[in-house]
C-alpha cells in the first residue's frame, strides 16, 4: 500500500511555496480503528501530508536533481481535528533551501481555520542514494498525478 496524504497540488511557487490539498474521506482506512464512532484523522497524516507537499516543492526547487528525505520535525503544534468531508489545505513556505538541507514551515488548515503547524526540515540527496532505479517511474508518475498532469501508467516490463 502507497501512503500518499496529499490528493492534488493546488499552488506551486519554485523555491518559495507549495499548496497541496487532501480530502479526508470517511472510506480513509485509518477510519476503521481511529477512532470508532468518532473519526478524527491523525495528526502524524497531517505531518506526513505537509512533509510531502514540502517534498515536492524542493524536489521541483532543485530542478529535479536532489530527493527531499525529512529528517526532523520542529514546533510541530495540533489545535483542531480533520474529520470525513474536511477539505484539508497544506500550504508549505521555504525557510531556507542549501545543497544538501533545506527547511520549510508548514501548515495544515481547514475552511481557513489552522489545524496543524510544524517547521520541518529536509536532508537533499540524488535520487541513487534513496530510491531504487525500477520505482522511479513509479515516483515520478505520482509527483504528475499530484500536479494535476495525468500521465499515461508506466509500460508493463517485456517478459520475453
Amino acid at each position: 500500500m502507497r501512503h500518499y496524504m496529499v490528493d492534488r497540488i493546488v499552488e506551486f511557487r519554485r523555491g518559495e511555496r507549495a499548496v497541496g490539498v487532501k480530502a479526508i474521506s470517511l472510506s480513509d482506512e485509518v477510519f476503521n480503528e481511529h477512532f470508532p464512532g468518532n473519526p478524527v484523522y491523525p495528526g502524524v497524516y497531517l505531518l506526513e501530508g505537509l512533509a510531502q507537499t514540502g517534498g515536492l516543492l524542493l524536489e521541483r526547487s532543485t530542478g529535479g536533481e536532489r530527493f527531499a528525505l525529512m529528517v526532523s520535525v520542529d514546533r510541530a503544534r495540533f489545535t483542531a481535528f480533520a474529520r470525513p468531508g474536511d477539505l484539508v489545505s497544506l500550504t508549505v513556505d521555504v525557510e531556507s533551501l542549501e545543497p544538501a538541507l533545506a527547511r520549510v514551515r508548514g501548515s495544515a488548515a481547514v475552511g481557513g481555520r489552522t489545524i496543524a503547524s510544524a517547521r520541518i526540515t529536509f536532508r537533499l540527496l540524488p535520487y541513487e542514494q534513496v530510491m531504487p532505479a525500477d520505482a522511479l517511474p513509479f515516483w515520478e508518475r505520482a509527483k504528475a498525478i499530484w500536479a494535476g498532469e495525468f500521465p499515461a501508467p508506466p509500460a508493463p516490463a517485456d517478459d520475453a
